[in-house]
């Protein structure tokens, strides 16, 4: 289901990265994609890390990130500030743990896990605040991941941008992942860091290449006109569906990194 314009619209909620997502909760559930099973191997091969390991995934929103690493054995808890996303990642269910925090402040104990992990979340945060955190609630030796499944390039995907670019007033302005990722490069408590990039293919119907568009929330807050979008979403998907399916491609960057000493 897209994004229901009769829904209030909320300005406070759309200036505060914390609610902001609220809009989008059910379109983000169902329409965003998972991340690799490489991933996950890929963090856990940090030297010193556990496997199974004191997990906390911070900015879980719906989850996504969250059951993943619950489903590979680790003992989970996913944080996030918005109680509507939260409420999608209890329904889906699973041996998780959620509760309501934020990157600053995310109400763990101190030195209670092994990992911090952010999926899609850490371009929202403010750096120095959040690290005080992560270093605050990780054990010695433990380590961050931040994770992105960002757009690859591809003929639809030109044209998707193209129309993101036309109709969200939003867009030129989101925070970025690579933004994100050049912070924590430039951080001087960021020490063994390590990055790597994967691939992940998300099949979507006439349906499912709407809600993806409108789990974002540059489209949920930036667009006026929801239905002449959806419009041209039809007509992207016309052009390039093949067997009523059009092909997402991601690619997913990752860094993991420790905190030096204070």
């Amino acid at each position: 289901m897209a994004f229901d314009e009769r829904q209030a619209y909320d300005p406070a909620a759309a200036k505060d990265p914390r609610q902001r997502f609220g809009a989008t909760a059910e379109d983000y559930s169902l329409h965003r994609p998972t991340y690799p099973a490489e991933l996950l191997a890929w963090i856990f091969a940090a030297p010193g890390l556990p496997s199974p390991a004191e997990v906390a995934d911070v900015g879980c929103g719906t989850g996504i990130s969250t059951r993943l690493l619950a489903a590979a054995g680790h003992l989970v808890v996913g944080i996030d500030p918005n109680e509507e996303m939260l409420a999608h990642a209890r329904a889906a269910g699973g041996p998780v743990r959620y509760q309501q925090g934020e990157a600053a402040a995310t109400g763990l104990p101190e030195r209670s896990v092994d990992l911090v992990t952010v999926g899609q979340a850490f371009h929202w945060f403010d750096v120095p605040a959040a690290l005080a955190e992560f270093r605050r609630v990780l054990r010695p030796g433990g380590w961050c991941a931040a994770f992105w499944n960002v757009r690859d390039k591809s003929p639809l995907l030109l044209e998707y941008e193209e129309v993101l670019q036309r109709y969200s007033t939003e867009y030129e302005s989101r925070p970025r992942p690579a933004d994100a990722l050049a912070r924590i490069r430039a951080c001087s408590d960021v020490v063994s860091l390590r990055e790597a990039t994967f691939r992940v293919v998300q099949l979507l119907g006439r349906e499912g290449l709407r809600g993806r568009a409108h789990s974002s929330s540059y489209v949920a807050h930036g667009v006026p006109d929801h239905a002449a979008l959806d419009r041209e979403l039809d007509g992207l998907f016309d052009r390039h569906q093949q067997g009523d399916r059009v092909e997402f491609l991601y690619r997913t960057l990752a860094a993991a990194w420790q905190l030096g000493p204070v």
